[in-house]
């Protein structure tokens, strides 16, 4: 390979600062949400996977959420962001497919991984004696979702490699959502009516958020390479996180509507299990985070759009301190479904 090709596909350090910073601070909010929670693993002495499995078991969640946000983000900016009417990618296009099929790899790693460590959880099995129950473990709802995940993820890692059309990469979307829906579709097992309108919010939640958060990912990521064409991308972002952050709002109001339902027996009792019990702290802690990035994208489409070039250096600080908030809000996330 020569230098100039090398050069090419060389992972730029500040990349590897953003993501190392993403995972710090995501892993800082789940654990902290955990123990707020009272939801952190336990030793439970002899026998089961052990606690560092039970550990294990919401930071893979996490590394394959910080994965799909990646991808997600790099595969909206190819289609969406860096548009081309279906055309040939340009260099930033094809710089944004190479980093989802790199992200995808991680995602079904994670997916993969994730489902290992579900299955010793769930079925209190040592992960080297796991081959003894594989059976019972292939026959975890939860086990099957992120197996199915992880071979999409495969899929798409290795189909959009040597993608040079957006529209050929909005193919790509479309597996990528498609790998978001089962694990969403088995976090809600019971079959109450309420739980089961929650379990479709959720769905639509989780997609919303994904495009959201990795859309500003993007932004970051490809937007800062043309000072001249980033009003156009910025605009193009502002679009997608109007329309994705109203459908977070209301999925995410539905869902956990849902799931206090489920925990306090009905609905009239969702507020009482909001005001006082572990899950509703957290369920209030990511909303909040929620609504300071709604309060910042208003601040963007109202102030910043029409004159960024002008205060190049505030903008990028002020979506640096909404990357931010977006990590927490993972990892709040994540400790929520671990809590749930």
């Amino acid at each position: 390979m020569t230098a100039t090709r090398a050069a090419r596909h060389r992972v730029p350090g500040r990349l590897v600062a953003g993501g190392a910073s993403a995972v710090l601070v995501a892993s800082v909010a789940l654990v902290v949400g955990l123990y707020a929670a009272g939801s952190e693993p336990q030793d439970v002495g002899i026998g089961g996977p052990g606690l560092f499995v039970d550990w294990l078991l919401p930071f893979f969640r996490l590394m394959s959420t910080l994965a799909t946000v990646g991808c997600a983000g790099a595969l909206l900016a190819a289609v969406v962001l860096l548009r081309t009417d279906g055309g040939p990618l340009g260099l930033q296009g094809r710089r944004a497919i190479r980093d989802a099929s790199n992200s995808a790899i991680i995602w079904a790693v994670a997916a993969f991984g994730g489902a290992i460590i579900t299955a010793a959880v769930l079925t209190d099995t040592r992960v080297d004696l796991l081959r003894l129950k594989l059976d019972d473990a292939l026959g975890v709802p939860e086990v099957k979702a992120l197996l199915i995940t992880g071979i999409l993820v495969v899929a798409l890692a290795i189909g959009i490699r040597r993608v040079q059309t957006s529209s050929a990469a909005a193919l790509g979307v479309l597996v990528a959502i498609a790998a978001l829906v089962p694990p969403a579709l088995t976090t809600y097992p019971r079959n109450e009516s309420y739980v089961v309108l929650a379990g479709a919010a959720l769905v639509i939640h989780v997609i919303a958020a994904t495009t959201w958060v990795g859309g500003l990912a993007g932004l970051v990521r490809y937007g800062r390479a043309s000072r001249q064409g980033l009003p156009l991308v910025l605009e193009r972002f502002s679009q997608v996180a109007l329309a994705s952050s109203i459908a977070v709002l209301v999925s995410g109001v539905i869902s956990a509507a849902g799931r206090l339902a489920a925990k306090g027996g009905g609905f009239d009792s969702a507020l009482d299990v909001l005001t006082s019990d572990a899950y509703g702290g957290l369920l209030l802690a990511k909303t909040v985070a929620f609504v300071v990035l709604i309060i910042a994208g208003a601040f963007h489409r109202r102030r910043v759009i029409s004159k960024v070039n002008e205060f190049t250096t505030p903008f990028w600080q002020l979506v640096g301190g909404e990357l931010v908030v977006m990590a927490i809000a993972i990892g709040l996330s994540v400790a929520l479904a671990q809590t749930a």
